[in-house]
């Protein structure tokens, strides 16, 4: 496959050689990003970042982070509230709502310790940036692995009006209006809103109703005051209101026994996760309200850019899942958060080239307090009673769960796990970066952060069986929970380091080499079932980076390289241990790699993409890891794969745009080809979590009037309907059995769009 993506690409240069030889020179448009906190051209920053802008996901029919991490190799994402996770280069954070993530999520410039608000964040965006490897000296704050950032449009000057409105399969519907409205020559407003419906994908025979299912809300308003030449202000204020179903986990295996009593439940159960269906007793769904406020302030003082950047960020998520993934009424699970917090950011950027042209840097200093309240309900059994009469009634003994049910009196309820914590965190850093001009083609930049993060955690676990507070036996011998109050405090302290050279010979070429430091702060689990498996320590890394980038064909194409290698220490990440997940440390890991992208455009309008990357990201020292569920615990998987971590993904995108005949209607006709390579579902190498290599196909078509006032565009999703696992893992008290998550069937969408 990788061989055809060459020849296409080839063929299509030689295509956009011979129309620049005949006096046409059609040329990229620029991408501007912030990888460095200053704006810059992509093709300048010594950095492996992909950048999308609003055409672009226009283009490509680009709705959400997941269409994102298709096109962006060593990029995972995994969107299914409230498992929501980040994963680059194959290094993230496990679930657990007493941590942030390892891959760092900002918008318009503010970090947000939760992903809640991930779904939402693409209403009137303008960029979207994904940073790959540690960002630890400028964005700071848990970008160990890399860091992603969305910038919405900002209020201008200029009168618009613009919206969306889409249909498709699953019953979507959605709705999208922007308003952009000058009051006066200083001041000016933008409004975004968004309401998003679409049934799931997948049927559940057991409640009759669709699975995977999303309603979506969300709204943002914006204030910018030029209040002087020199200063400029902006308010703003974000919601959302989001309710997912989290009934399309699927069940993928199972013992005989334990199929047998699912059957008696629900005879149309099935263990096939190809067919769509799912069997679940229990209405799972996710709620969360969101809200993020700022303040922005940018002064422009003695050639210097002075910004300021306060936000407060709310999220309250209730998360009712079935946590045995079947029509056993055996594990219904309850977890909600209700989490705070406050930021501060100032920064200095210096202009380019202070000092007769040397010396430029970006200095600051950074403040973040959070509040978290956590709530865990787990109940095993409501009914033990009837479940035991059934069990008899279908012939199945369903040890040790029938066992351990046994002296139970009919009437009496079952057993509940009930944690309640709160967690209280700060962080205070204060970082500079400095780069210093050589010659005009080569220059050197050094980074150093400083960053001091403070934790205190009042986490309580209660056990009651029968409606007394009495342990019961699901609960401490199958779990093996056991009651604890934790009051605890910790501090951790890191300096860490960017050195990098960079080498500029033409405007056409970027050469760069750099080591970077990572760290990721300890933490408390707000799940853990034991006192001594709550604490988890910090994680750290070291990256070394080599990069090219490229203009070539006067402009018409780019071609950009990294070669890195990351080593990881004291990794974070969750791991299925007897009947229970819990968050442990890998004593160590290595992620390297190489990653090419190239882009181009022709005066025949055909244009397209192509990325590819290679990874090998592996465990170098884990002799205490986790095991399938068949095999005693521990098991060395020091040499093992990481999980979500595919050997090679790429992707190929072509567009052809042309005007209709002699019409003011311009068309444009294009398709992408998406690889992932075979990965890990979970770290434990099972091979029932494995997913094969596969690819999956998108068609799109559009037509537009020449000025984009208006468009009508069709995009065909998954045309050849492929079926691939996007998720797995073993399934607690029922040891054998594993549930899953399919990705998307094949979908048509359609969207009319109009600017004024």
């Amino acid at each position: 496959m990788n061989s055809k993506y060459t020849v296409l690409i080839l063929l299509l240069t030689l295509w956009g050689n011979a129309a620049l030889s005949q006096g046409r020179k059609p040329v990229l448009e620029e991408i501007i990003v912030t990888a460095q906190k200053r704006q810059e051209s992509l093709q300048d920053v010594p950095i492996s970042v992909v950048a999308i802008t609003a055409e672009g996901m226009r283009d490509a029919n680009i709705e959400d982070m997941a269409d994102i991490a298709a096109f962006t190799p060593n990029l995972s994402v995994y969107s299914h509230p409230p498992f929501t996770s980040l994963r680059v280069r194959g290094l993230g954070s496990p679930f657990d709502k007493g941590f942030e993530h390892s891959a760092g999520l900002f918008l318009d410039g503010v970090y947000v310790g939760r992903l809640a608000f991930l779904d939402a964040a693409f209403l009137d965006v303008e960029t979207v940036e994904i940073l790959r490897g540690p960002q630890g000296t400028l964005f700071g704050k848990n970008t160990i692995s890399g860091a992603v950032s969305i910038r919405s449009v900002q209020p201008s000057q200029e009168p618009e009006l613009s919206g969306e409105w889409s249909s498709g399969d699953e019953e979507l519907e959605k709705y999208n209006l922007t308003a952009n409205l000058p009051l006066g020559e200083r001041l000016a407003v933008r409004a975004s809103a968004l309401v998003n419906h679409r049934d799931g994908p997948v049927y559940n025979t057991t409640l009759d109703r669709d699975e995977g299912s999303v309603d979506a809300k969300a709204g943002r308003i914006q204030l910018r005051w030029d209040a002087l030449d020199w200063l400029d202000v902006t308010l703003a204020a974000a919601e959302t209101d989001q309710t997912f179903r989290l009934g399309s986990f699927q069940l993928i295996a199972a013992t005989d026994e334990q199929f047998q009593l699912m059957q008696f439940y629900d005879p149309q159960v099935e263990l096939d996760p190809t067919n769509q269906q799912s069997s679940q007793n229990y209405p799972a769904e996710t709620f969360q309200d969101g809200t993020k406020y700022d303040l922005r302030l940018n002064a422009s003082v003695l050639e210097h850019e002075i910004s300021l950047i306060s936000a407060i960020t709310s999220i309250e998520e209730t998360s009712l899942s079935d946590l045995d993934f079947s029509p056993i009424p055996l594990l219904f699970f309850l977890n909600g958060e209700d989490y705070r917090q406050f930021s501060t950011e100032l920064r200095v950027v210096s202009p380019l080239g202070m000092f007769g042209g040397r010396l430029d840097y970006v200095a600051g200093v950074y403040s973040a307090d959070s509040d978290t309240d956590i709530q865990v309900i787990i109940d095993a059994a409501p009914a033990p009673a009837a479940l035991l009469a059934t069990m008899s009634g279908a012939g199945v003994v369903l040890n040790p769960v029938a066992s351990l049910l046994a002296p139970v009196v009919d009437g009496q309820p079952g057993e509940r796990l009930l944690i309640n914590g709160f967690q209280k965190g700060s962080s205070r850093a204060a970082y500079a970066q400095a780069s210093w001009h050589f010659t005009d083609a080569i220059s050197v930049t050094g980074g150093l952060r400083l960053s001091i993060e403070e934790k205190t955690v009042d986490q309580r676990l209660q056990l009651f069986t029968a409606g007394t507070d009495i342990d019961g036996p699901i609960f401490t011998q199958l779990v093996t929970a056991q009651e604890y109050r934790l009051i605890d405090k910790r501090v951790d302290r890191d300096l860490s380091s960017k050195l990098a050279l960079n080498w500029q010979p033409t405007d056409t070429y970027t050469f760069y080499v750099s080591g970077a430091e990572g760290f990721k702060g300890g933490g408390y689990s707000g799940s853990a079932v034991r006192a001594e498996i709550t604490e988890v320590e910090p994680e750290s890394s070291f990256t070394y980076e080599a990069g090219a980038k490229s203009r070539l064909l006067g402009g018409a194409a780019t071609v950009n390289l990294a070669i890195f290698r990351t080593e990881f220490e004291d990794l974070q990440l969750t791991i299925f241990e007897g009947n229970v997940s819990r968050i442990s440390n890998a004593a160590g890991a290595v992620s390297q790699g190489a990653e090419l992208d190239a882009a181009f455009t022709t005066a025949l309008g055909v244009s397209g993409s192509f990325a590819v990357a290679y990874l090998d990201a592996r465990f170098s020292d884990y002799p205490n890891g986790a095991c399938p569920a068949d095999q005693e615990p521990p098991c060395d998987l020091s040499g093992d794969r990481l999980s979500f971590a595919p050997f090679w993904k790429s992707s190929l995108s072509l567009n052809y745009f042309n005007d209709l005949g002699s019409w003011p209607i311009s068309i444009l006709i294009g398709g992408d080809v998406l690889f992932e390579d075979e990965k890990l579902l979970q770290p434990d190498q099972d091979p029932i979590d494995v997913q094969g290599a596969y690819s999956t196909f998108n068609l799109r078509l559009r037509v537009a009037d020449d000025e984009e006032r208006w468009s009508l565009q069709a995009l065909l999703r998954n045309a050849t309907n492929k079926h691939a696992l996007d998720g797995s893992g073993d399934i607690p008290t029922l040891s054998g059995a594993h549930f899953g998550r399919a990705i998307a069937p094949r979908q048509l969408d359609v969207s009319l769009r109009f600017r004024l």
